[in-house]
């Protein structure tokens, strides 16, 4: 194996078997939570599974924009991802969540006196990498923040009646929706 290969290997292998060292202070989340995140704009419910681990179900915020032939458009989709525990100190969580965001955009287009419409259904598989950083230290009870990036990739579908459909991929990784994430959780 090459050497490259090897470090990032053993460094994942390393931070898996010391996950869960879940000190007394650490709180359980054994509840279900509401929250919402930043990037992309989504709110959703997080069902929570053994102590730590959880299931987060997120409905992007539809966005409506004006394109620049003078069209409209919008976006809207959901999330699933599994919210894994590499890592738990007192109050503090290191997480990986592989997740798999679906949209689907319309838009307008204007060229010259022409006018048609174009559809698009984007696949994005990615991953949340950041922490989680329990609240009660500070007195706010059952309440995380996350903080973080997420990368990925997409592929996509367009179809349009002007034109034949197609399909793309590429790997935009810290571009929209991807990037910088600050999401809250509030557990009841």
């Amino acid at each position: 194996m090459k050497k490259t290969v090897l470090i990032p290997f053993l460094l994942f292998a390393a931070i898996t078997f010391s996950a869960e060292d879940a000190t007394d202070g650490t709180p359980p989340r054994l509840g279900p939570a509401i929250g919402i995140i930043n990037t992309p704009l989504a709110v959703g419910y997080r069902l929570s599974m053994l102590e730590f681990r959880s299931v987060d179900l997120m409905l992007r915020v539809p966005e409506f924009y004006k394109n620049e032939t003078g069209g409209v458009g919008f976006e809207l989709g959901g999330l699933v991802g599994y919210n894994l525990p590499l890592l738990i100190e007192e109050n503090l969580a290191f997480v990986i969540k592989p997740q798999l965001d679906l949209a689907f955009s319309t838009e307008d287009i204007e060229l010259g006196n022409d006018e048609y419409s174009v559809n698009t259904f984007s696949l994005r598989p990615g991953a949340f990498i950041g922490l989680e950083i329990f609240l009660e230290e500070v007195g706010v009870s059952n309440v995380n923040i996350a903080l973080g990036f997420t990368a990925g990739a997409e592929f996509d579908i367009v179809n349009s009646k002007y034109f034949d459909a197609k399909s793309t991929f590429h790997i935009p990784m810290a571009t929209s929706p991807f990037g910088a994430i600050v999401g809250v959780w509030w557990y009841f």
